[in-house]
């Protein structure tokens, strides 16, 4: 009898399968989401089909002795019930049966066994459908949950790892330290290093706040800031240069070595950054013949070098200074043999007028040779684009998903054109996979006004990471203030001959760190995994991306479970990242997770499948050593750990994930752990049932008497967490205030909030003038501090003249035809300016005692503050609050507010909500203004 004929006897045994005739289908198209255990689960029923019935899954688990664990369970687009078997030698063939009773065909079902597949399935409805499938549990045992296990084979053989190929400058200094890189990752001191970039324009933020911000930065988990350095900002007229104030380069990069935090040049000469002439003089562009090899253009630009290197002197990594690489131009195409020859002239150049440093980069984009040493090429990805055209959503984006894709073909695109990337041009990668421009948020354009929530900007540092990424850098971290030039204002605009027009003075960029240093929320997501990353990046640096048989192919794929594995050996890191902008993701059930090893082992865990909603994002460990022991996984994301006599290793609970870990058992005596399920098996421990939060510490003892902790924190504690060497050693700080650290302190901050507290692990003592108190394993330090309550006042006004008392007055901004009346672009001036339908409101600011945020709610189509008839701060409204920073000043001082109306023949892109409520009118209007105060406390 054949093993096909025996698998339908058995069938037949069965009471409620005994009346089917079965018979062979053709397979048909099906998704395979569950591999691994037997599961019962409900499947969404169809809309708009009146034949449609509730979908249910069934998989049934043959108990006969020898069989085999492990089913899949098949989603199809048929009312079904699956029938999965599993026998370890006795299936074979791949044929697929049904009911001859049933008018509907249903392909479901699918057994795995080590040789074939077989795969059954019929149809019911209604009770007989319930019916049915409470005999199958009651007969097989079944769970009443949905299992999904997901494989990836982490067992292919990498590219061999290149060295000593790149070209660098200088990479070793008189202190002994070094840089390095190979073809998979950078190095530092003779070890893998993670570095994270953030981007911060000095010449866009007050010389007087740019330690703070440094230091805000630093906080991040930034290790490196990359700046700009705007031709057009320093030799505005030709021969005239200017590095003082704002433009004082030399003083920020010696306050980035006071602060220990290394620095990328971005020298241009061309650089974009959404600045006028991308960066260039306008006697550079009226002389024209630019970015090419022309000998007049290549003087000015050796000229430039020359006084930036001078500036620069002293300060490289060679000298002990904190410069480790510069960038050459910027999205230049060098993928033909000319574009090639003037980037390495342009790197001639740089050298040549003294700036040498170990590393030297490109963008990666429009088109770059991948076979050069000379430059190491960076990418980027950003969760919209308002450089497009379009005034309508656009497609969902393919920077969502896990994949080799390393080029946002969007970047550039209004410049440069599409740029679609070609894959195969990865074969032999020469350098570290490094990224330059994540996008931190976004800036918006005249006619594109999208809102940047964090979850927008932080899922796409989890999906590059995991996709492979050994660099992570950010444009923009740091938001900023355009100047006015003395010639003219210096944004990009259509005036100009770019395709977008800017504000004139905002580039907020909806970044972490806003235009005048706001905390957004999006700097706690990026601080958790920053954390991550200066934590454990040694070892992630090493670990190869490798992807799902069964992945996501388009960013419209709701269903399927968006992750990949990093890995080396039989160790790595999962990163989940269920999320894509603008379109909901499936609430995932019962996931686990199962790792072909090269050995021809595999790994699967969790145990019992865990839950990942719409949203969530995590790195999940598996086989991680933590000092003697092996993690043989967790469902927990490593945060940091903290050295000491017993290290403690600290790692958090994704939010809606249940917590647990396994450990092996070889090296490990003892666990102690309170509020936990302990379990002892032959190899292993298993704790579960664990309740995150500061009292959950987990204590290893090893072998050698030397112990670990585990601490596991909650998702909201671990964004609220920070990590810095203050009072007396280093220490985890979690604290709703944002904090920094500089001389062995740390300093709390906080908009509007009096009520400070601070919770420190390991305890410290109580600190004078603050309230002490035990939580868990955690010192809480609290202290309320004197509410300052600032009343502002406001008054719609018709006649501005009374108001407008110019002293001098700064450079108009540009207009000509190409500001139509549906894209007018900014109507508001640099010197107030009335316009046509604008309303005008004063408002009266007191002396102030401390810094604080002026917050205007308004609606229009622009908003513009001026102080003394000159500008001082604008916003094109998408939706959120416009904000204008005040310094503590004894003296009140009056600001006149603009608000150009918003029409319905402007043809702008807003997000859904927003431009609805106005549609039909002419809108503008003062909602409400307030001050909020900055408070601080340093202990």
């Amino acid at each position: 009898m054949s093993r096909l004929e025996d698998n339908k006897q058995w069938l037949h045994a069965i009471p409620p399968l005994r009346e089917m005739k079965w018979s062979v289908l053709p397979a048909g198209k099906v998704r395979e989401t569950h591999p691994c255990q037997c599961a019962a689960s409900p499947a969404p029923s169809q809309e708009g089909n009146e034949n449609s019935t509730e979908k249910s899954a069934v998989a049934l688990h043959n108990a006969r002795p020898g069989a085999a664990r492990g089913v899949a369970g098949i989603v199809v687009d048929r009312p079904f019930v699956t029938l999965g078997l599993c026998q370890s030698n006795s299936l074979r063939g791949n044929e697929r049966y049904r009911s001859d009773k049933l008018d509907k065909r249903a392909v479901i079902g699918r057994a795995l066994s080590p040789r074939k597949d077989f795969s059954l399935s019929f149809e019911t409805t209604g009770w007989g459908l319930f019916v049915f499938c409470f005999i199958l549990s009651l007969f097989s045992g079944l769970p009443t949950f949905a299992q999904q296990t997901y494989i990836v084979d982490i067992s292919k053989t990498q590219a061999p790892i290149i060295t000593g190929h790149l070209k660098l400058g200088t990479h070793t200094n008189a202190a002994g330290h070094t840089l390095d890189a190979n073809s998979l990752y950078f190095i530092k001191d003779g070890k893998p290093w993670y570095p994270v970039m953030g981007e911060f324009h000095f010449s866009r933020y007050p010389k007087a706040r740019w330690e703070e911000s440094i230091l805000r930065m630093k906080a991040n988990g930034i290790n490196v800031i990359a700046t700009y350095v705007f031709w057009i900002y320093h030799e505005e007229e030709e021969g005239k240069f200017y590095w003082t104030g704002n433009r004082d380069l030399r003083y920020f990069i010696a306050l980035c070595k006071k602060h220990n935090i290394s620095v990328l040049t971005r020298i241009g000469p061309w650089c974009h950054g959404e600045v006028r002439n991308g960066g260039f003089p306008d006697w550079i562009v009226k002389r024209g013949n630019m970015r090419k090899n022309n000998p007049e253009y290549l003087a000015s630009v050796q000229t430039f070098y020359d006084a930036i290197a001078g500036q620069l002197n002293g300060l490289y990594f060679k000298d002990g200074g904190p410069i480790i690489g510069t960038q050459i131009e910027n999205e230049f195409r060098f993928n033909n043999p000319t574009g090639l020859e003037h980037m390495l002239t342009l790197k001639k150049m740089a050298i040549k007028a003294g700036m040498d440093v170990p590393f030297y980069t490109a963008t990666g984009w429009p088109g770059s040779n991948l076979k050069q040493d000379e430059l190491v090429p960076v990418w980027g990805a950003y969760p919209e684009a308002p450089w497009d055209k379009k005034t309508t959503q656009l497609a969902l984006s393919e920077n969502y998903i896990f994949s080799t894709l390393r080029n946002d073909p969007a970047i550039g695109s209004d410049l440069l054109g599409k740029h679609e990337e070609d894959a195969s041009s990865y074969t032999g990668y020469r350098y570290p996979y490094a990224t330059a421009e994540m996008g931190g948020g976004i800036q918006i354009t005249y006619h594109r006004r999208p809102i940047i929530e964090p979850v927008d900007v932080a899922t796409l540092a989890y999906v590059k990471v995991g996709a492979g990424a050994n660099l992570m850098g950010y444009y923009m971290f740091h938001g900023g203030h355009n100047e006015v030039g003395k010639l003219s204002t210096l944004q990009e605009s259509k005036a100009t001959n770019y395709p977008n027009d800017y504000p004139i003075l905002n580039y907020d960029f909806q970044a972490p760190l806003g235009e005048f240093g706001q905390v957004r929320p999006s700097y706690r997501s990026f601080k958790v995994m920053h954390t991550f990353l200066n934590n454990f990046g040694d070892r992630l640096v090493q670990y190869y991306p490798s992807f799902p048989d069964l992945k996501a192919a388009k960013p419209n794929d709701s269903t399927t479970l968006r992750f990949s594995v990093r890995s080396k050996g039989n160790s790595g890191f999962v990163f989940i990242s269920n999320y894509q902008r603008h379109l909901k993701l499936k609430d995932q059930q019962g996931v686990q997770f199962n790792l072909k090893l090269a050995d021809g082992k595999s790994i699967s865990f969790p145990e019992k499948g865990i839950d990942i909603k719409d949203g969530v994002k995590a790195i999940l460990p598996f086989n991680m050593a933590i000092e003697g022991a092996n993690l043989r996984y967790a469902t927990v994301q490593p945060l940091c750990k903290l050295p000491g006599t017993v290290p403690t290793y600290v790692f958090f609970a994704p939010e809606g994930i249940r917590p647990e870990y396994m450990f092996d058992k070889t090296g490990i005596t003892k666990i102690d752990a309170s509020q936990v399920d302990l379990q002892t098996r032959t190899d292993s421990y298993l704790i579960n049932k664990i309740q995150p939060g500061t009292s959950g510490l987990i204590t290893l003892t090893f072998n050698n008497g030397k112990k670990v902790n585990i601490l596991t924190l909650t998702n909201q504690q671990a964004l609220d967490s920070w990590t810095g060497n203050a009072l007396g050693g280093e220490h985890l700080f979690i604290s709703k205030q944002n904090l920094t650290f500089a001389g062995g302190k740390v300093k709390m901050q906080s908009s509007g909030d009096t009520d400070f507290s601070l919770l420190i692990y390991p305890a410290v003592k109580a600190k004078a003038a603050f309230k002490a108190s035990a939580n868990g394993v955690f010192t809480n330090l609290s202290k309320t501090l004197t509410v300052k309550t600032v009343k502002i006042s406001s008054k719609e006004v018709s006649n501005v003249s009374l108001y407008d008392k110019k002293e001098g007055s700064l450079p108009l901004d540009d207009r000509n035809a190409k500001n139509t009346t549906v894209s007018p672009g900014p109507q508001y001036q640099t010197n107030m300016t009335t316009v046509n339908g604008a309303k005008y409101w004063v408002l009266s600011v007191p002396a102030l005692t401390q810094n604080a945020l002026l917050d205007i709610d308004y609606r229009g189509d622009t908003g513009s503050a001026y102080i003394n008839g000159k500008l001082v701060a604008d916003d094109f409204y998408f939706g959120k609050t416009m904000q204008v920073y005040l310094q503590k000043s004894s003296t009140p001082k009056q600001i006149i507010l603009q608000v150009v109306p918003l029409t319905d023949e402007r043809q702008i892109y807003f997000e859904k909500g927003i431009r609805e409520p106005m549609q039909g009118k002419s809108v503008a209007d003062l909602k409400g203004v307030k001050i909020i105060p900055q408070y601080e406390e340093e202990l």
